[in-house]
């Protein structure tokens, strides 16, 4: 497992995978009481050891939140 992207943004892990010519698949995970939910950062929470699969799931962000509302 690449320990170095779990718990980044997706984007911030597609990025690094990017740098090493990877272009992996994602899947994505959710509770299932939050299936719908769209507020939140996409985070790593599973890499393959090559980084050509990733799962990520959303976590609420409570200081982007707040960063949103004040602008």
């Amino acid at each position: 497992m690449r320990i170095d992207l779990l718990g980044l943004r997706l984007d911030d892990a597609l990025a690094v995978l990017e740098g090493e010519g990877i272009v992996p698949r994602v899947m994505l995970t959710s509770a299932p009481r939050r299936r719908e939910e769209t507020r939140g950062a996409l985070r790593v929470v599973y890499a393959s050891d090559s980084g050509s699969e990733l799962t990520a799931a959303r976590f609420l962000d409570p200081l982007a939140e707040e960063k949103e509302e004040t602008g």
